[in-house]
Formats: C-alpha cells, structure tokens, sequence
C-alpha cells in the first residue's frame, strides 16, 4: 500500500522539511508550506526526490480560513496529477505517524477502499445551519489562528451581520466532522477536480475544514465507500505539541521510519543552546559573588 500524505507546514518549517523527509522514503508527499523562502529551499531540496511534490499553487494555509481546505483540495489535483497511491492522507508539521510505518499500514489495510472521515452532524441542526450561513470577517489574517480573543471578535460580528439580512444563502445540505481525512484514490480525483467548489460556496466561513471535505462527499462522491471513521488521535496519527524540542521530533521521526536520519545540523541547535543557558548561568552566578 502507497499513501500520499497532503502536508501543509504552517509554523515550523524546519520541521516541516524533516517531517517531508521522512514520510517520502517510502510514501509520496504533496508539500505546501508557508514561507517563501523555505519553499525555494523545499524546491531545491527535493527537485530530485521522485516521491516529492512542492506545491506552488497556493502559498498560504491557516487554521480555521478557507486557505486551508482550498489548499487541500489543490494538493489532491497535484497528487493525483503526479502519483500512483491507494490513499491520501491530510496532515500538518504537528500531526505525527504515532507508530512503525508498517503498523499505519496494517491498520489502514482492513479499511481499503473505503474513504475514513467523520459526520458528525449537518445544517438541519439549527445551529449548525446558523453557523454555516454566516459570513466571518478576518478570518485570512494572521490573528485568527493565533488568537481567541480575535476569533471571538470577530464570530461576534457574524450574528450583527446576519441579523441584518448578510448571510450565506446554499440550496444543499452541509455536513459537518473532523478536519482529518483519509481518501482512496478515485475519491481524490473526483475533489481535485471539484477543487473550485469551497471557493463558490464558502468564502469567509467559520472552519470549513469541518465541512467541506463531508460535504463534497455527499455531493460528487456519494457512491464511493466511507467508513465513520477518523485517523487522527483515533488510529494511527496523533496531534503533537508545537513546542516539541528538534530532538525529541527526530526521535519521532525515527521510530515512524527508521530509514530516516536526521541531519546534525536539525539536533545539533539544541545541543549548542544548551551550553549557551549553562554558560549563562556560570556567567550569572560569577555575578552574583
């Protein structure tokens, strides 16, 4: 079995690069990642790794913003444009192959072909319905992903702006899950093609990584198989804390595929900071006599 992971590096992309290298020693990746600069690096990097792809087509993937699904959506056209895979899987730097690659296939097999994402609910729900047809203002700033406060602001002004008659007006059903998904291969196809659907019907929504996914199924993929199921923090992948020191990330790294070997140069920084902080505290004591 060959998977194709959907990588979006948002934050640290570093350990964007070092997450890349590992999955694609044996699996295909399809990269986006936020920042110029480490995406010509990336491109560099991987021109001549057959098992990579360096997206160019978007450049910017936020959480809870459009930008992420869409980005998504771009990166099954660019998988399915260069790879032969049984499945694609989306992930971040911070959701992490929790076991062996050979253990995330073994608990993937069982489950082949059947698409594994949730549905948890849809817009017949009242609430769910008002959340969906609201229009969210600032939700493509930088603020957003990183601040509540923000977020709050901001959901706050929807409920002004839709009392007043400015809402989202969709004659479908939108159903709503996890963010995480896991697609045969026929199942990409048919979403990269469809890639412009999220654009038309979702612009300045509230998380629509929620939704979309769940609700294109239902509209251009109902007859593929899918199981309510989702694979991160349920099977084989986990959301990792974002503060996770280099070392401890290729240690990871390691026991998810051991053909990987971290360069001296990613854990070598930790090393030399430590000394620094020692030095640090020798100079402070020194100090303080």
């Amino acid at each position: 079995m060959k998977i194709c992971y959907l990588l979006q590096g948002r934050d640290d992309f570093e350990k964007t690069l070092q997450l890349t290298d590992a999955l694609s020693k044996e699996d295909y990746v399809v990269l986006q990642i936020n920042d110029n600069s480490w995406r010509d690096e990336a491109t560099f990097a991987y021109a001549k790794n057959p098992n990579v792809r360096v997206s160019t087509t978007t450049n910017f993937a936020s959480l809870g913003d459009l930008s992420s699904i869409r980005s998504w959506l771009y990166q099954m056209k660019e998988a399915v444009d260069n790879f032969e895979f049984d499945y694609c899987i989306n992930i971040t730097e911070f959701t992490f192959p929790a076991l062996h690659r050979q253990e995330v296939l073994d608990k993937l097999t069982p489950h082949f072909p059947n698409n594994l994402f949730t549905i948890t609910g849809d817009s017949t729900d009242p609430e769910i319905k008002a959340t969906v047809e609201r229009y969210y203002t600032g939700t493509n700033a930088m603020q957003f992903a990183a601040r509540e406060d923000y977020r709050k602001r901001h959901f706050f002004l929807s409920k002004i702006w839709r009392f007043f008659g400015l809402k989202r007006k969709l004659d479908f059903t939108v159903y709503i899950g996890d963010p995480w998904f896991c697609l045969n291969y026929s199942t990409t196809k048919i979403f990269g093609e469809k890639f412009a659907f999220a654009s038309e019907h979702f612009l300045l929504s509230w998380f629509p990584e929620t939704y979309v996914i769940q609700t294109m199924w239902k509209q251009f993929a109902s007859d593929q198989p899918r199981e309510d199921l989702c694979v991160v923090d349920q099977i084989m992948f986990k959301t990792i804390d974002s503060t996770i020191e280099r070392a401890d990330y290729a240690q990871l790294l390691s026991a998810y595929q051991p053909l990987y070997k971290p360069p001296y140069e990613f854990i070598a920084e930790e090393i030399v900071e430590e000394r620094k902080t020692l030095l640090d505290q020798l100079i402070e004591r020194m100090k303080k006599k």
